[in-house]
């Protein structure tokens, strides 16, 4: 079966593309396949805040993100450079705001990931 890195650059305001990406990363997984990593970047970033919230008539894609990673072990890799950006600092509470079940990383990480990884999907 195959590896596979997820790149998520759309924001938690895409719910479509997000729950588009969150059904394709449990396909995979259910067909057999490893996800090696899913990279937030751009307004995806987002997704990393723990004050993030999702009105009640909406998925929670955050906590469905946590969800997969932690059920399948999935790293959740927010970029730190474009997180300060979009105002997610990325160390846990108290210190910074990164969300409990992701982790910062830069782009250095996700290119060596990527290089030991088969496929990547842009969302």
């Amino acid at each position: 079966m195959a590896s596979y890195i997820l790149l998520m650059q759309s924001g938690p305001d895409q719910t479509e593309q997000g729950l588009h990406a969150l059904a394709t990363a449990e396909n995979l997984i259910a067909e057999g396949h490893r996800i090696t990593q899913v990279f937030f970047y751009g307004p995806a970033v987002i997704f990393g805040n723990q004050f993030l919230s999702f009105p009640s008539s909406l998925d929670d894609l955050q906590q469905r993100w946590r969800q997969l990673s932690h059920a399948h072990d999935v790293p959740l890799v927010v970029c730190s450079t474009v997180g300060a950006q979009y105002g997610v600092e990325a160390l846990p509470p108290p210190q910074g705001n990164l969300a409990a079940g992701f982790q910062a990383g830069g782009l250095a990480e996700f290119v060596a990931t990527l290089a030991n990884t088969e496929q990547l999907l842009q969302f």
